[in-house]
């Protein structure tokens, strides 16, 4: 529990929602190419494609990485 709240305190601090990282952290492997989120509604599929393109501030995952809640030498997204 109180990993989960620091891994949304910090996104909430650089103005990020965390499933918007969350899609775009995987994304930063060299071995995914894709993530394909879930959608029932169009509502949903046009949620999604916007979290999917929200910006995530570098200092997000460098935060993270600082605060131990995510491996030093984890690819993070650029």
């Amino acid at each position: 529990m109180e990993r989960s709240a620091g891994f949304r305190r910090s996104a909430k601090a650089h103005g990020v929602k965390l499933a918007e990282a969350a899609l775009r952290f995987p994304l930063s492997h060299p071995a995914i190419v894709s993530v394909i989120p879930g959608g029932q509604k169009p509502g949903e599929v046009s949620r999604n494609a916007e979290m999917i393109a929200k910006k995530i501030p570098p200092a997000l995952w460098r935060d993270l990485k600082a605060a131990d809640l995510m491996r030093a030498d984890a690819p993070t997204p650029r």
